[in-house]
């Protein structure tokens, strides 16, 4: 599996290689589409190699499946891959993102988090970091969510809202939050018109939880800017 994958790595790369050399360049002629330049096709090229070694680890756990005595075969080949896939991300991640994030401001993956200074509402919150050239975090991934948690041990208004439909719960992004989130306290926002903004609260087992407030209770925000290049 890994040498028909490796062997299907190649193909790709010439392939890709080939593509973005000859006739990429004259298929882009509307003047609006950002640039064909060697970053972005570096890029590209990153992630659908990617896109290979996630097949790479399907076809491993395929192959050992059945056989309980290549387990330890099995563990090696996973740990060469996702080692190979890691070193994939961050190589895109160093092509895409800034290098640095601004002065008081925390660096994770390709986005820059800070606390807004002064306590207020959600909506004031949301003016400080629009003011600086952010907004409210969006929350997307267990490993961001982890990071915010480990980093800031305060009440938090994070940017999600149903202002717009009762239940209807939106991300500042327009994405959807999904009231199964395992995140809400209790396992889902509780009832009430007046309780249309996200906050971050402390449960009574120690955790950060989200909990749906009224958005004129007073908390520190957390901005979130994109550093993407």
């Amino acid at each position: 599996v890994v040498m028909k994958k490796n062997i299907f790595e190649n193909k790709l790369i010439i392939a890709l290689s080939s593509k973005s050399l000859g006739t990429g360049r004259s298929q882009r002629p509307d003047a609006v589409s950002p640039p064909w330049c060697p970053i972005r096709a570096v890029v590209v090229l990153l992630g659908l190699v990617s896109v290979v070694l996630l097949a790479g680890l399907l076809g491993v756990a395929v192959k050992y499946k059945t056989n309980v005595k290549n387990t330890v075969s099995m563990d090696r080949d996973m740990e060469q891959l996702l080692q190979r896939l890691k070193n994939l991300t961050e190589q895109r991640d160093a092509l895409v993102c800034k290098q640095d994030c601004p002065d008081g401001w925390k660096r994770f993956g390709c986005k820059c988090y800070r606390i807004t200074n002064v306590l207020g509402s959600w909506n004031k919150s949301r003016e400080f970091c629009v003011s600086h050239g952010a907004d409210l975090v969006v929350v997307d991934s267990k490993e961001e969510l982890d990071f915010i948690n480990s980093l800031y041990n305060k009440l938090l208004w994070l940017g999600a809202t149903d202002e717009a439909g009762e239940g209807m719960w939106r991300w500042v992004d327009g994405t959807v939050l999904p009231l199964d989130n395992p995140s809400w306290r209790g396992g889902g926002p509780v009832g009430g018109e007046d309780k249309t903004c996200l906050r971050r609260v402390l449960a009574n087992t120690f955790e950060w939880v989200w909990r749906n407030e009224s958005c004129d209770e007073t908390s520190l925000g957390l901005c979130e800017q994109n550093v993407m290049k």
